[in-house]
Parts: structure tokens; C-alpha cells; sequence
């Protein structure tokens, strides 16, 4: 299992397979998998505001801050998901 840390250097690439994922099959989805496709985008979108306040050096204190905050509580959920589907894989 990643470390969290490791999860967090990934967070872009993490976001972006379960946005990937959808568009190839979102009826497939699980409420849980849906969940966390929720906050991969709530992810993306804080992401996607700060590098563009960054861009322009404008980036606030509050906006850096929503930032962190949503790529570890993403990354938190995503590392909680895998866990789960690895279990019910042990388990079938």
C-alpha cells in the first residue's frame, strides 16, 4: 500500500485516472467510487484556481490553504478506497 506521502505527489495523476475512469464507464460506478470522484474534482477545481492565481502572483493565503486542504482530504479518502477494494478482493 502507498504511503501517504507517496499519494500526495500523485494527487494530480490520482484525480485525473478516477476523472478517466468515469467518462469510460460512470453507470459502473459505486456510491463510494462516486464519493471519491466527488472529491477528486472539489481537488482539481481548488488546484486548477490556485495554479492560475499562482500564474499571475496573486494566490491568497485562504485559496493555498483550500488547496492543501482538499488534496489531503482526497488523497486521505483515496488511500481509505484501496484499502477497501483490497479487502473485498481478499475476500472473494
Amino acid at each position: 500500500m502507498s504511503t501517504v506521502k507517496t499519494l500526495l505527489k500523485r494527487a494530480d495523476e490520482l484525480a485525473q485516472n478516477l476523472s478517466n475512469a468515469w467518462n469510460a464507464s460512470s453507470a459502473a460506478l459505486t456510491p463510494e467510487s462516486r464519493a471519491l470522484l466527488r472529491l477528486a474534482f472539489l481537488y482539481k477545481t481548488a488546484r486548477e484556481i490556485a495554479e492560475n492565481q499562482r500564474a499571475l502572483n496573486i494566490l491568497s493565503d485562504s485559496d493555498e490553504a483550500k488547496e492543501t486542504a482538499i488534496r489531503l482530504i482526497f488523497v486521505g479518502a483515496y488511500k481509505i478506497y484501496r484499502a477497501r477494494q483490497a479487502v473485498d478482493l481478499t475476500r472473494r
